[in-house]
This record gives structure tokens, C-alpha cells and sequence, in this order.
């Protein structure tokens, strides 16, 4: 589960909420007012109170930018290195959705990887993926994604949501082969762990979306036609994920009993 909130308390009651509920496998993100200090207390006061929950930070270079590259990789570093001693085994590290010039996931893993100290800590990063982008824009993609695992310090691929999982299948397809090929010439990486979005449909949802698309997003007009219809695409992606062995996250807000409810429906839980 994607946790989101915008103070300690909201914090500290949702993630109570997932422990009387037994759910431990939280993500935090980096985005908004999420970032920088208030994103770092927050993963201290997560894994301090709630030790039983398994955490995953992300790290934005877009909102974690601070005036210029060597100064945000010297915040990335000083990053894995305070959530290592809070705790935190795994990261997420994005770009973010709009690319600086400078710095991106490609060349801060490139840097990352000339520095001992962090290639021979035990902390696994995670980079993203959106395999629904058409075209030249997909191809782009995938030797971006090359060049991450390249740098040896890539151990989970985060998969974009989107509705077209026929199309999903085929570039999966394509990305088994780069991963089998990588490990195969990287003696540090035994395996790469997938996860993959899913966002639970709602009115609110579907008539914001409508308004105003997420970048990058890829929803059908079936998806946005109802909630019903919706509903089936995303039950359509769960089957698709679990036959790749992709570990679903759910990114739409899940803190109170009836979210939790709507959610095991389409878990079928």
C-alpha cells in the first residue's frame, strides 16, 4: 500500500490502522509537501513505532532538487544513508515526472555506482518503468532502463499504471529477456523483484481524470466510461500481474474501513 498524509498524526493513525488490520508492506512517496526533512522524520517515525511494518521510501531528484546536481546526489547519498540506519532495506529512485536536465535516475545511478560505500551496502533500489508509452517513446524507455541496471544497484523495477494489459503482456515479454540477460552478466544481482501500480476506481477519480490527466498515465475510454468497466480492467491487470509474479501496490488512499472493504472485493479476499 501507497501511504499518503500531511502530518505526523495522520501518519501515526493510518499507519495503526494497517497494524490492527495486518497489513505491513507500506510505500512511502516523495512528492508535494512529502520531501525533504519532513519525509525523512516521517520514515524515522514509521519505523520507531511501527517496527513490524516493512517500509519503502521513494526519492524524487525532481522534488528532492536543491539548486543543482552535485548538491541533490550529495542529499541522495545522505538519503540511503540515514534510511539504512532507520531501518529501511529498499528505495525507490524516480526522476520524477518532470525530468531535470542535469540529473536523472540514469546519471545519479552511474554516480552512485563509482561510490564504494553505497555499491557495497546492503540497500536495494528500485527504479521505474512505464511500459503503456507508444512507440519511439517505449523504445527510449527500455534503454533508459538498461543503463539503470548497468550500474549493478538495481534490484526491483516499479511498474506505471495504465489499462492496456494486452499490451502489458508484450512489453513484459520484452523486459523478462533484459532482465534474464542482465543478471546473467551482473554477479551482484541474483534477481530482480517487479511491482506494478494498481489504482482502485471511483467516481471522484474517473471525473478528475477525466479533467485533468496524470502525466504519463495511460487510461482507456472503457476505464474512464464507469466505474463497473473500470473495475474489470483493473481485476484484467491483477490477473496479468500475478501471472508475471508482479507485486501489486496500490497507490489510491486505503485508511479507513470502507476503502479496506472495496479493496479485498476486487482482491477477491
Amino acid at each position: 500500500l501507497e501511504i499518503s498524509f500531511k502530518s505526523f498524526d495522520e501518519l501515526r493513525k493510518i499507519l495503526s490502522f494497517y497494524q490492527l488490520n495486518d497489513l505491513y508492506n507500506i510505500n512511502i512517496p516523495c512528492k508535494n509537501s512529502l520531501k525533504n526533512d519532513f519525509l525523512l522524520e516521517s520514515i524515522k517515525i514509521s519505523k520507531q513505532e511501527f517496527p513490524n511494518i516493512d517500509l519503502i521510501p521513494h526519492f524524487s531528484i525532481l522534488h528532492e532538487f536543491n539548486r543543482n546536481s552535485m548538491n541533490t546526489q550529495n542529499s541522495l547519498y545522505n538519503f540511503l544513508k540515514a534510511v539504512k540506519s532507520f531501518g529501511c532495506n529498499q528505495v525507490l529512485l524516480v526522476s520524477g515526472s518532470q525530468k531535470r536536465s542535469t540529473l536523472d535516475s540514469v546519471s545519479a545511478l552511474s554516480i552512485l555506482k563509482s561510490n564504494p560505500l553505497i555499491f557495497n551496502q546492503d540497500i536495494s533500489i528500485g527504479v521505474a518503468l512505464n511500459p503503456y508509452l507508444p512507440g519511439f517513446l517505449f523504445e527510449d524507455e527500455i534503454a533508459r532502463l538498461e543503463k539503470k541496471l548497468q550500474s549493478g544497484l538495481v534490484s526491483s523495477i516499479w511498474i506505471q499504471f495504465g489499462t492496456d494489459y494486452k499490451l502489458l503482456k508484450s512489453r513484459i515479454d520484452i523486459l523478462s529477456n533484459i532482465i534474464s540477460a542482465n543478471i546473467k552478466s551482473n554477479s551482484k544481482v541474483s534477481s530482480i523483484k517487479l511491482f506494478g501500480s494498481i489504482l482502485i476506481p471511483s467516481k471522484q477519480f474517473l471525473a478528475r481524470f477525466k479533467y485533468r490527466p496524470w502525466k504519463g498515465v495511460y487510461c482507456s475510454s472503457e476505464f474512464l466510461e464507469s466505474v463497473e468497466l473500470a473495475n474489470n480492467l483493473v481485476k484484467e491487470l491483477l490477473k496479468t500481474y500475478k501471472h508475471y509474479k508482479i507485486c501489486p501496490i496500490i497507490e489510491t488512499n486505503i485508511s479507513t474501513e470502507d476503502h479496506l472493504k472495496e479493496l479485498k472485493m476486487i482482491l477477491h479476499l
